[in-house]
């Protein structure tokens, strides 16, 4: 019995952080011990932080998609740079995946699940890895002050709908879909603890984050108007689905504001014009994906054909969906970068998902000699490159 428990641990701690923010590599000690290592339950935040130490700050008003309480995550640098990062963690779009969230019982059975319906307090700690790691020397933003808003809405941070759907019994139950409310909610914190104009703003996001963090990244600008060196990076953010304009629309509810740009296949590209629009012009538009992301693939086969697949059509719809939205965005968005990369390819064809939460895929020279933390770095320093031109044509 211990045995197959530490093994639903491994499994569950590696979809968390797979899902979340993409580092599935630690799979020798279960997320017991992992947990005890990074602290049980992190304090909540007070004026008196210690300097590159997390704390958690609870949010009134503001509930996960199951309705238990919601906390988001901040800790103070030593140098005036600010990091806003939106984390991901899957998506529901209707009453089927509403009703097969990522919990211990459906685990337990090897059950189809889409997103993750909240994280309790020990958990928190688990997704302070890759670019949130302030203990890793190799981490260029280790120093710099971060709001991590972690991810338990199934709605990319912009729903605003309590969806009713019923459960495996019959029950009838809500998902909340209470994205933008939370994020919202967090933002309000994000001045009031960090008052002062960074050096750099860096907007960044993961998976369903990087969809988040487009979608948002004008309303952080609002707050830092004489920031003149910005970034917003969008990590492992692409599906191409003719119903994204009825998920945005009657699933999540999403803002007027953002509904009125939203009328493609294409989500990123569509949130990514919404963000140029408000933007300030030397603002920098980076985005990394993985060129046949298997997490990515599943959900898009599953959105546009009903099902979960990794076959050879599925791999190559995926793909030249990618490669004819990056080209659109790189004619259409001033200042975008990419970065495409095959790094980690398997034998059935598919590439890791998302890069910044696994330090393998983060500081490894994945293509073309870089790794994402010096195409990061580069960008920073206002000297942002393209990497992964091959995929292009």
């Amino acid at each position: 019995m211990h045995t197959r428990i530490a093994r639903i641990e491994q499994k569950i701690f590696k979809i968390l952080l797979t899902d979340a923010i993409g580092d599935s590599t630690i799979n020798h000690i279960t997320l017991l011990e992992f947990t005890v290592k990074r602290g049980i339950v992190m304090k909540i935040l007070t004026n008196k932080a210690i300097a590159n130490t997390w704390y958690r700050k609870p949010l009134d008003g503001c509930v996960a998609s199951n309705g238990s309480p919601y906390n988001i995550t901040l800790k103070k640098g030593t140098v005036n740079k600010l990091l806003v990062n939106f984390v991901g963690g899957g998506l529901s779009w209707n009453e089927e995946t509403a009703a097969k969230p990522m919990t211990m019982s459906r685990m337990i059975r090897g059950k189809e699940s889409f997103y993750i319906p909240h994280i309790p307090l020990w958990q928190l700690n688990l997704i302070h890895v890759g670019l949130l790691n302030s203990k890793d020397s190799r981490n260029p933003f280790r120093d710099w002050n971060v709001l991590n808003i972690p991810y338990t809405t199934a709605d990319f941070h912009i729903g605003n709908n309590e969806f009713p759907y019923k459960d495996s019994k019959g029950n009838n139950r809500v998902i909340y879909h209470n994205g933008e409310k939370n994020a919202e909610a967090a933002l309000d914190v994000l001045k009031y603890y960090f008052p002062e104009t960074p050096e750099v703003l860096l907007i960044a996001g993961q998976s369903a984050g990087g969809f988040g963090c487009v979608a948002h990244c004008p309303k952080i600008m609002r707050m830092y108007p004489n920031c003149d060196n910005v970034v917003v990076y969008s990590d492992g953010a692409h599906l191409h689905s003719p119903i994204w304009t009825n998920i945005t629309a009657n699933v999540w509810k999403s803002c007027p504001n953002l509904l009125a740009h939203i009328k493609s296949n294409d989500l990123i590209v569509d949130l990514l014009h919404y963000a140029q629009k408000h933007m300030p012009p030397h603002t920098l538009f980076l985005h990394s994906v993985s060129a046949w992301d298997a997490t990515l693939v599943n959900f898009m086969h599953k959105m546009n054909h009903g099902e979960m697949a990794i076959n050879q059509n599925s791999l190559n719809a995926f793909h030249e969906t990618l490669i004819n939205a990056v080209k659109k965005l790189k004619g259409e968005i001033t200042n975008y970068s990419y970065y495409i990369t095959d790094f980690g390819k398997k034998k059935d064809g598919t590439t890791p998902h998302v890069f910044c939460g696994t330090p393998k895929l983060l500081y490894s020279d994945m293509q073309y000699g870089v790794s994402i933390a010096k195409w990061l770095c580069r960008a920073i320093d206002k000297n942002p490159i393209d990497i992964g031109k091959h995929f292009l044509g």
